[in-house]
């Protein structure tokens, strides 16, 4: 289970992943040389000086994921049982932020084939209070239609750029409500014989 800050925390594990797959290849790490140019910050066209962010992995929508929706409540402390949990799905827009458009697409290539290639993150790969739960996160390329890509950048209010969109399923947050439930002490059962009537 997590806290309330997996929002957060899958942001970050996201960042992690990239830039350990950047460092592991000189090409990219000549193109986005500092881990502070990923950013979760919205995509944006301002590219006037080297601190400016060079990859964007904006969390865009968030949803209930609709098939853990009816989970049974957990156990809680001293005899409680807790809410179930809050079940999210996360939806990022990746953008690589680059001048050259064969560098923007150089690393969201790179992006594609990590996030291809594990598709599950887990155990140590995750950050904060993801660490030490036992839930994994699997990251599914979401391909979106134009239109839709179209109202995202029209509500970002700026031009599109070449960008990916992935899913992250699921982020777990827990309820602190806690309920105390009376444990069930006796069961009656019983049978009534029906007559056919004609």
């Amino acid at each position: 289970m997590s806290a309330y800050t997996v929002l957060a925390e899958t942001g970050e594990t996201l960042i992690n992943v990239i830039w350990e797959a950047i460092q592991a290849d000189l090409d990219l790490l000549a193109l986005i040389n500092s881990k502070n140019l990923i950013t979760l910050d919205p995509p944006k066209d301002d590219l006037q000086n080297n601190q400016t962010p060079l990859l964007s992995v904006y969390l865009y929508r968030i949803v209930e994921d609709p098939y853990l929706k009816n989970q049974w409540c957990a156990e809680g402390a001293g005899g409680r049982i807790r809410r179930p949990p809050l079940t999210l799905d996360l939806f990022y827009l990746i953008t690589p932020l680059l001048k050259a458009a064969r560098d923007q697409q150089v690393v969201l290539g790179k992006i594609m084939q990590l996030l291809y290639d594990r598709p599950t993150l887990e155990g140590s790969e995750l950050s904060g209070s993801l660490q030490s739960s036992d839930e994994g996160m699997r990251v599914v390329f979401n391909p979106v239609t134009l239109e839709e890509a179209a109202r995202v950048w029209q509500a970002l209010e700026t031009s599109y750029r070449l960008s990916a969109c992935y899913m992250v399923r699921v982020a777990i947050v827990e309820s602190t409500i806690q309920q105390f439930q009376q444990p069930v002490l006796e069961r009656t059962a019983g049978y009534q014989k029906v007559e056919a009537t004609s």
